[in-house]
């Protein structure tokens, strides 16, 4: 099971298809009060673009709300959406208890070999959470 990063603080298990928001997007954000997935379940989605460290590309039709902000949520990987976490609609908080854990949904990744080289492994993503100051 590895994990996998974005620029964009989402998360990827390329074992199990989970994504899902960094610890430090969840921080960055505070508590976390309402989440909602539902929208996403059997859809195709493309991985994010990037133009140096900003998306170039749309968030996906999810969202995460906290007090703070309201966070763009986009996908590390293209391909179809298999599961949604509707638990996370009841229970928002479980992001910032165990960020790794709470996955937003599942994808079926298409284009994995491809896409794989545009994502960061967990080393690279803390230098580069690091270097956000």
């Amino acid at each position: 099971m590895t994990y996998w990063y974005t620029k964009t603080h989402q998360w990827y298990n390329d074992a199990n298809g989970e994504v899902g928001l960094t610890p430090y997007a969840a921080e960055q954000l505070g508590e976390i009060s309402f989440v909602d997935v539902d929208a996403l379940e059997g859809t195709d989605l493309s991985q994010v673009t990037m133009d140096g460290d900003e998306p170039s590309s749309d968030p996906i039709d999810a969202t995460v709300e906290s007090s703070k902000a309201v966070g763009d949520v986009y996908c590390p990987v293209s391909g179809t959406v298999k599961e949604v976490n509707s638990d996370l609609m009841d229970e928002p908080e479980k992001i910032n208890e165990d960020a790794l854990a709470a996955w937003l949904f599942k994808i079926d990744a298409s284009k994995w070999d491809a896409e794989k080289g545009n994502l960061m492994d967990e080393a690279s993503y803390k230098s580069f959470v690091a270097s956000l100051g």
